[in-house]
């Protein structure tokens, strides 16, 4: 279907991350996330909040759908009724978007991250894992969630400061004297720098988190590889000297493909 080329197009990150899991698995996770991204979307692409707003309440209303089996929309008809609740959280959390909040704190960062991006990743976990008795734990998660979408944020930094999303929180802002007025003109400043180390040392951190935990409990392989993706894309981030701002920084089609075997 057209929404899963959307969200996993050939040579992509995702696209090779899924390629291990069976058919009716792959089509339960890439809805999973082409519903994530349609709602961020919304989020994202929509000047005027009013309609964003109301792009927003009609999707309410197609999840609620999706429990009695009358949802109209393609990409709605594949989401399983279970998890109808778990979408819902997922709208409203996305929706905070719409006022370009700040995060006084890291803390406040990474709970938004627990209501989009965590839930994202809890939901495709229980798809994947179903009975299997050597579950990884919701703080496990929320930390692989926290990897995938504060490198997606950094890698795609110049998209989002350009909408107002700013996820640093506004005292690590002040720790590295850089402001929103200096990011929003798109040039790695020695402190853009230092702020942005700052920021892969902690999705190092959880990495090792995650390593450190996980052991010996279902990792299903899907998002094994993402985090490997992850690592590789930070280290890119490095080597081009962290310029964000200026470019987008990606791996080759090839390098995923490697990275996935």
């Amino acid at each position: 279907m057209k929404f899963y080329k959307d969200i996993a197009p050939v040579g992509s990150a995702l696209y090779y991350s899924v390629r291990s899991l069976s058919p009716i698995e792959r089509e339960q996770v890439l809805a999973v996330y082409a519903f994530y991204k349609q709602i961020e979307n919304i989020t994202l692409s929509y000047s005027d909040i009013h309609i964003a707003h109301t792009k927003l309440q009609w999707w309410r209303g197609e999840v609620i759908k999706i429990q009695d089996g009358k949802a109209t929309h393609p990409l709605a008809q594949k989401l399983p009724p279970q998890v109808a609740n778990e979408l819902l959280e997922i709208i409203a959390g996305l929706e905070q978007n719409l006022t370009c909040p700040e995060f006084e704190t890291f803390e406040d960062v990474f709970i938004h991250f627990m209501r989009t991006a965590g839930l994202r990743e809890m939901l495709v976990y229980s798809l994947l894992a179903k009975e299997n008795e050597k579950l990884m734990s919701s703080e496990v998660l929320y930390q692989m969630a926290f990897i995938f979408e504060f490198t997606h944020y950094l890698k795609n930094l110049r998209h989002y400061v350009r909408r107002g999303l700013f996820y640093f929180s506004q005292q690590e802002l002040r720790q590295f004297q850089v402001t929103d007025a200096q990011l929003r003109e798109y040039k790695t400043t020695p402190q853009i720098i230092e702020l942005l180390r700052f920021q892969i040392d902690k999705i190092k951190k959880a990495d090792q988190f995650v390593n450190n935990n996980s052991e010996g409990q279902y990792f299903p392989k899907n998002q094994f590889i993402q985090c490997k993706i992850a690592r590789a894309e930070l280290r890119a981030i490095e080597r081009n000297g962290y310029k964000v701002l200026e470019k987008y920084i990606d791996l080759s089609p090839l390098k995923y493909w490697w990275l996935a075997l």
